[in-house]
């Protein structure tokens, strides 16, 4: 949206600048404002009008409207403003990633433009070929200044809402910004406004050979070792402080500004120790991700693709959803899987009703998508039942007592009851097969409920 903006703004008013009577006599900077703000709210209707394109254009509007009441289109003020009426409109886009990325990253760029303020030197060179090579320098400096700053400003937000960060952004948006913002956006506007005279053939591809490139550049930065790299969620304080940290570096215009130490401090402090759930279970039981004894997720039952995604990213892991290893610390038979998690507890997925003798017996927490005896002895039981009270649920276990978070629940506290402490595994006691069995080869439908044949 705002290289389409900045496009028209800049061909309008290079064409009306062609004309010395029409620069001299007409406020031709007003003007390509205005065909800048018709131009944006075009390319926003026949981009399909989706929220991020509406936000965006929202704060394109604002930027624009400051320049035909000549006031500075970069400013905290107008950001504010932009931001103002996009919560009015949906409120809840403050809590969204892409509000929090977008404005983020605008209001740390507009802060770094008072000290991007170049000043020629009276050495300076006057030939042709040194105020090329210093604009050249100058261009390259600035994407490279933003990038950086605006990458910093949204890798808090990237790591709290997609438990990732790409460390080598920077080289990529530094090769391929100047392909988009000389070549492709440029060609777009041109392509379309010469279209109904039939000249727009040579226009396009060049346009499709600069893409090309950008995604060759792309291409290229992902196929680096560690390109992407997984890190756990940060905690919501973490997030507030360092949120906290970054209005307070770009909002004062004085050295109050490095107050924001303070709050970005503390919060890359919490950041740094995240809390991390020991398990994770689906909403409807049909698996779980429990943390074995070792540190890392083990995973039991048949949970969606992408649910075991999330749930890896949500704990900083980096293996996809296919790698054996996340089945290696689970003992499987017929009737479910047992994994000895930390403090030496057992959890117990079941899967066939007569597994529960024993689990509730021998385990600390029973997962099924089965309805659990009343009987069942273990101090925390996530059956049928419990889990259509609490939506999917996350277990983290402590000392003295499992902390239990669901989504309609919220947090809940629930004491081990004595014996539950266990000294032999119940994985090892119960009789098993010769070897674990793949729960990829059982039944997906075969799932007993109690009642004889």
């Amino acid at each position: 949206m705002v290289l389409a903006a900045g496009t028209f703004f800049w061909l309008v008013r290079a064409l009306l600048a062609l004309s010395p009577s029409l620069a001299l006599l007409w406020p031709v900077k007003k003007i390509a404002a205005i065909a800048a703000m018709i131009g944006a709210t075009a390319y926003c209707i026949f981009s399909g009008s989706d929220v991020a394109t509406e936000r965006s254009l929202v704060m394109t509007l604002v930027m624009f409207g400051a320049v035909l009441a000549d006031r500075p289109a970069l400013s905290i003020r107008n950001l504010s403003i932009a931001a103002l009426v996009v919560l009015a409109r949906e409120p809840e886009a403050l809590l969204g990633p892409s509000f929090q990325m977008s404005f983020g990253a605008v209001a740390a760029m507009i802060a770094l433009v008072p000290l991007m303020q170049w000043r020629s030197s009276e050495t300076a060179s006057a030939s042709l070929i040194g105020k090329a090579f210093a604009w050249a320098a100058r261009a390259v400096c600035g994407v490279v200044a933003t990038t950086l700053v605006a990458s910093l400003a949204t890798a808090p937000f990237a790591a709290y809402h997609f438990q990732s960060l790409n460390p080598y952004g920077l080289v990529g948006n530094a090769l391929a910004l100047p392909l988009v913002s000389l070549v492709v956006m440029p060609a777009a506007v041109l392509g379309v406004l010469s279209y109904p005279f039939g000249l727009d053939g040579p226009v396009w591809k060049l346009m499709g050979f600069a893409v090309a490139h950008v995604l060759g550049v792309s291409a290229w930065v992902s196929s680096f070792e560690g390109s992407t790299v997984v890190v756990p969620a940060p905690g919501i304080g973490a997030l507030a402080l360092l949120s906290a940290g970054l209005l307070a570096l770009t909002i004062p215009v004085s050295r109050l500004r490095w107050l924001a130490l303070v709050p970005a401090g503390a919060g890359l402090a919490f950041a740094a120790a995240p809390q991390r759930y020991d398990i994770y279970v689906d909403r409807d039981g049909a698996g779980a991700a429990i943390r074995a004894a070792r540190g890392d997720l083990t995973l039991v039952g048949k949970p969606s693709g992408f649910v075991i995604e999330q749930w890896l990213r949500a704990d900083g892991d980096g293996r996809g959803a296919g790698d054996a290893s996340l089945r290696q610390a689970a003992r499987c038979d017929r009737l479910g899987c047992v994994v000895e998690a930390g403090a030496q507890r057992a959890v117990a997925f079941v899967r066939e009703f007569a597994g529960f003798e024993e689990d509730c017996r021998r385990a600390a927490i029973v997962v099924t998508r089965l309805e659990a005896p009343a009987s069942c002895e273990a101090p925390v039981v996530l059956d049928r039942r419990a889990l259509a009270e609490r939506g999917a649920t996350a277990i983290g276990l402590g000392g003295e007592a499992a902390e239990i978070r669901s989504v309609r629940k919220g947090r809940e506290v629930v004491p081990w009851a004595s014996g539950t402490l266990i000294a032999d595994s119940p994985a090892k006691s119960r009789p098993r097969g010769a070897r674990p069995v793949s729960e990829l080869d059982w039944p997906g439908e075969e799932i007993s409920n109690g009642e004889p044949d």
